[in-house]
């Protein structure tokens, strides 16, 4: 059985074989910590955030919040005009925030059926807890 510094060792050596370069950039990344350059496992990946940005698990958390709001207003409000889905989005989740949201946001997964407005207020909030106004939708929804 292999200890897990050999298995990062043949992954590099793996990856260094493979001829996407994404697949070399993450060896040569891999290699600065095996070679002892950094034990800094983050820092060799170059995962560290950079003063005044932010991490990429928030990134990724915006994204989908975002999608997901685009993707509720499509479907619950696809006859209004942008600046009316946005103020018709936050008037729900205002609602929602203010209501059922204070016993859903413990559950792990969503108690309402797809079709349910809810449940995109809840994976909306899932996200970040907080619910938006009408003009920071608007400005998610006119940017893609």
């Amino acid at each position: 059985m292999s200890t897990p510094i050999e298995d990062v060792i043949n992954l590099v050596e793996h990856l260094e074989r493979v001829p996407e370069s994404w697949a070399r950039n993450i060896a040569a990344r891999l290699n600065r910590f095996v070679s002892g350059e950094t034990d800094d496992v983050a820092l060799a990946l170059d995962l560290k955030v950079a003063r005044g940005k932010r991490p990429f698990r928030v990134v990724s958390d915006f994204a989908a919040r975002n999608a997901a709001i685009r993707e509720a207003v499509e479907k619950f409000f696809p006859g209004l005009k942008p600046k009316q889905q946005a103020d018709a989005l936050a008037v729900a989740l205002q609602r929602y925030a203010a209501s059922a949201w204070r016993i859903d946001r413990q559950k792990q997964t969503c108690p309402y059926k797809a079709s349910d407005l809810h449940s995109a207020l809840w994976l909306i909030l899932t996200r970040f807890d907080n619910p938006l106004s009408a003009e920071r939708i608007r400005k998610i929804l006119v940017t893609r």
